[in-house]
């Protein structure tokens, strides 16, 4: 009995050492930093040693991570200055001594964070956080490359030079949060809708204030019209693709019509009077491919006429204004109107998204209850697709259908496989990543 009070007792004070040491090793790298001139990567030493007395689990595998890139940092400097001062004939051993005894702290903490101590410490909310260290990392590695190869991209860093850093941290953080709330089943489809319409009102926000004449909230510097039909339009009247369609295509292989459902600026907006109302439309597809067909036709016709480009504004602005008076069907049929019968890029992200594996079907556990089709806004579920095995092909991904079910008879798979919540959990991964990249870089 004595024995094993005294192992509590040693526990207890392995696991206090252990905030103790993240904060010392943070500090030490904040300092180190600020002093460097990079005060950008100083501050987010200093939010993470604050995040890390949160104690949550999905910030462990990271506060590993980073406490190995600190240390990384400590080597790196010693080898220059111990060079440094060789070619200049000055002492370098208590210089060295210094810097590799800071590196060696930062490696034993992160050791001490890695094993049962620090599994001790950061016990909270540990249910999804494998996912979400995983969200954070894939947040930052998205991010971390175009900061380096074209830092003006960054708001922070047009704001403040060096701080772009801060905002991947930011932006790595919040997709972690938003990661565990949609893992959450029930929770799952009323965070969804917040968190597309908080993107929406950023972006349309910030086009407001580059509208005003804000310039450097434009991410190339000029101005484009935020309507995302305009993309496939414009591709056709300019002869060329452009960023921005490359950026929904490759959105759409990796998370297939999610992006209708999560990631849309304008859907967002169509989404606030259509969650109101549980009335689903039976034929989503076909107005959304006469609108298609009419905006190709038209951008072409421009472009062969060599129209001025005010004729394509004025189109592009016309479909975007389109959503003023369908909002108020929106509201009364309880459907999206914009993005089911108006928006041409929804139409290729549900087309184009069955070029990805994501996959919501029926499982053996179906009782064929219909509450699942009550809760679909987009028309993908009817009771022939409901016997067909899975969701129609205007299935935006939505998952608010998984939530809807009392039973689990529906599922998320990736080419067939993961019902079991395997690929749900991925995908989640995925779009709660995207969600956060384009939320903290909503410019137009």
């Amino acid at each position: 009995m004595l024995r094993h009070s005294s192992e509590d007792v040693s526990a207890g004070w392995s696991e206090r050492l252990v905030p103790l040491c993240v904060l010392a090793s943070f500090f030490l790298g904040a300092a180190h930093l600020w002093r460097a001139g990079q005060a950008g990567m100083a501050i987010c030493c200093l939010v993470w040693s604050g995040l890390s007395l949160g104690r949550a689990a999905w910030a462990r595998p990271v506060t590993v991570l980073l406490l190995f890139l600190l240390a990384a940092e400590w080597f790196v400097t010693a080898g220059r200055l111990v060079q440094l001062r060789l070619l200049m004939g000055e002492p370098w051993l208590r210089l060295a001594c210094i810097l590799l005894t800071a590196a060696a702290f930062s490696q034993l903490t992160a050791l001490l964070v890695w094993e049962r101590p620090g599994r001790a410490w950061f016990r909270k909310a540990g249910e999804h956080a494998a996912e979400q260290a995983l969200t954070f990392i894939l947040v930052a590695v998205i991010l971390l490359a175009p900061l380096f190869l074209s830092p003006e991209l960054f708001l922070a860093e047009r704001l403040a030079p060096g701080f772009g850093i801060f905002q991947v941290a930011c932006a790595g953080i919040w997709g972690a949060l938003v990661c565990g709330l949609l893992l959450d089943r029930r929770r799952a489809p009323r965070i969804r809708l917040r968190i597309w319409r908080l993107f929406s009102l950023v972006f349309f926000g910030q086009f407001a204030l580059a509208a005003l004449g804000c310039s450097i909230f434009y991410m190339t510097g000029e101005p484009h019209i935020p309507v995302p039909g305009v993309l496939v339009g414009g591709a056709i009247y300019r002869g060329a693709a452009g960023f921005m369609l490359f950026l929904f295509l490759a959105s759409v292989l990796l998370v297939g019509s999610a992006w209708c459902s999560h990631l849309c600026y304008l859907g967002g907006l169509d989404s606030l009077p259509s969650s109101r109302a549980g009335t689903s439309l039976r034929h989503p597809l076909r107005w959304r491919a006469v609108v298609l067909l009419l905006v190709c036709v038209g951008a072409l016709l421009l472009r062969l006429c060599n129209a001025p480009a005010a004729f394509a504004v004025a189109g592009g602005l016309a479909l975007g204004l389109a959503l003023v008076p369908l909002l108020a069907v929106s509201r009364k049929q309880g459907f999206a109107a914009y993005c089911t019968l108006v928006c041409p890029l929804g139409l290729l992200a549900c087309l184009l998204g069955r070029l990805s594996f994501w996959r919501i079907r029926r499982t053996e556990a179906c009782v064929r209850c219909g509450k699942c089709l009550r809760v679909c806004r987009h028309g993908a579920l009817r009771p022939a697709d409901l016997k067909a095995g899975g969701p129609g092909l205007s299935c935006t991904l939505c998952r608010d259908c998984l939530a809807a079910c009392p039973h689990g008879g529906l599922g998320m798979s990736w080419a067939g496989k993961g019902l079991s919540g395997g690929a749900e959990r991925a995908f989640v991964v995925l779009v709660a990543a995207m969600h956060a990249v384009f939320l903290f870089s909503a410019m137009v």
